[in-house]
């Protein structure tokens, strides 16, 4: 009779554990499991997608990202909100340890860059597509070309044929090589901050050009392309889900924006970044769709400043304290001004590139977003005029200073 009972309560036991395992496991597979796009974009639900462009040589698993877009899809209202992250905002990428954003994916991956943009913007980014820019330029050719207007003309004289940029201005359909020196262009007073003005309107005319009824018979050329050139987490299901969704989309539904901050200098290693606001990062996604806009450049912080000049009699402390109220007055109407013009203009203090105190700069120094000439922090966002070609008379441009499309 012992024996008996001592088994029923085995047996209990063993069920007990059973079902708490099991209920356990349901309760984590349902944390855990990730949706599929079409589960979500046809349950209501927003599917953000991290898309980055590289310039990665045939040796190079991971690269720099020169091109970081985070494109988030509202399947229920047909919208969708893309938003360009200059390549030198500066991010967080291990405890008190900042870098530019661009050199994530070349250091840890697309994972990890997916990880960055969503503690960056305050939401989950699950999915990212890598293109490399000699695929870029081949897939525009398939498709046959893109109708732009170019605004200015573009000009740039580089040693290797493939950087050099010569456009015209005015209305014109430019072939794939063309369009990649069209979206790579930095030759504009703002640098890299004003070319992603440039891509934002070359994929508005990519996506009228791809959403056209004839690019289904281009299909066959065009999906080799891809598969060689593209790199991403998305399943196949999801990217054929993804592209016959796309359909009911209409490009004046695509809502573009560069993501909002202001420059500055870190003092410990002289780099120059693009800080994001972060007020208007966290919820940006929201409030596109909601229908804000947002001005690109953004005023600094009040603590964002110079520290006061140090002085050897009262006489010197007045003199300082004068100059640099001076400089914080011209400071505010600097980005008054710049906050109401058109495009993309970087808030500039005077005097900011001289330390005018003579003391070490406080420890956000503002600064412009300039290059850098090292080859480990190739991502600057200076900009210099573009140099005229030795067949010109001219002599060989100085390489020293930063490249404007590099």
């Amino acid at each position: 009779m012992r024996i008996k009972d001592v088994f029923r309560k085995k047996i209990v036991l063993f069920g007990l554990i059973f079902l708490a395992a099991f209920g356990l496991g349901k309760i984590i597979g349902d944390q855990f499991t990730e949706q599929s796009v079409q589960t979500r974009i046809s349950g209501g639900k927003q599917v953000n997608i991290l898309l980055m462009g590289i310039d990665a040589r045939s040796n190079e698993v991971n690269s720099r990202s020169d091109t970081m877009i985070l494109a988030s899809i509202d399947g229920k209202n047909k919208k969708v909100a893309l938003v360009w992250i200059p390549r030198d905002t500066r991010v967080e990428v291990s405890p008190k340890r900042y870098d530019k954003i661009n050199s994530v994916n070349y250091i840890k991956g697309p994972e990890a860059a997916c990880k960055v943009v969503s503690d960056l913007l305050g939401i989950p980014v699950n999915y990212y597509v890598v293109s490399n820019f000699n695929g870029f330029a081949r897939i525009i050719d398939i498709l046959g070309g893109v109708d732009i207007n170019v605004e200015h003309d573009m000009y740039h004289w580089d040693p290797d044929p493939k950087l050099q940029i010569n456009l015209s201005q005015g209305q014109q359909r430019l072939d794939g090589q063309q369009a990649l020196s069209f979206v790579r262009f930095r030759g504009v007073p703002t640098a890299d901050i004003g070319r992603t003005g440039l891509q934002q309107t070359f994929v508005k005319a990519l996506a009228e050009e791809v959403l056209q009824g004839s690019t289904i018979l281009k299909l066959p050329r065009l999906l080799p392309e891809i598969a060689k050139n593209v790199k991403t987490n998305l399943p196949a299901d999801d990217m054929i889900y993804l592209a016959k969704t796309a359909r009911d989309f209409k490009t004046e539904d695509m809502i573009t924006q560069t993501l909002p901050g202001y420059s500055y200098t870190d003092p410990a290693s002289g780099a120059s970044y693009w800080q994001a606001d972060e007020k208007i990062a966290n919820g940006l996604v929201a409030a596109l769709f909601a229908g804000e806009t947002f001005e690109v450049a953004q005023a600094r912080p009040s603590w964002v400043k110079q520290k006061p000049a140090p002085s050897s009699s009262p006489g010197d402390s007045v003199e300082a304290s004068e100059l640099e109220a001076g400089q914080e007055e011209q400071a505010v109407e600097t980005e008054e001004d710049l906050s109401s013009s058109e495009g993309y203009l970087e808030p500039v203090i005077p005097g900011e590139k001289e330390n005018i105190s003579g003391e070490e700069h406080s420890p956000l120094v503002p600064g412009p977003v300039e290059g850098s000439n090292s080859p480990e922090n190739s991502g600057g966002s200076g900009t210099t005029p573009a140099p005229v070609p030795p067949d010109e008379g001219q002599k060989q441009p100085d390489t020293t200073q930063p490249d404007p499309l590099l």
